[in-house]
């Protein structure tokens, strides 16, 4: 059965734009704050694996400590 688990994520390139005062070319700047991302799996490494496919590390996206929510 699958359960729900949080998993913090923030983009790193959109963070440092802002930082520096301009813009992520194809981000919002709210990529710089994080965003619980809510994924349905069995496992907190399934739910990982799900996670990064719409929020690849490739692309500047870090990924916290996932947790059952």
């Amino acid at each position: 059965m699958k359960k729900s688990f949080e998993i913090p994520v923030y983009n790193s390139e959109v963070r440092e734009a802002v930082r520096n005062k301009e813009n992520h070319p194809n981000l919002e700047d709210k990529w710089a704050d994080t965003h619980l991302i809510m994924v349905r799996a069995h496992t907190p490494d399934e739910a990982v694996f799900v996670c990064r496919r719409q929020h690849p590390e490739k692309m500047g996206f870090v990924l916290g400590e996932v947790a059952e929510a």
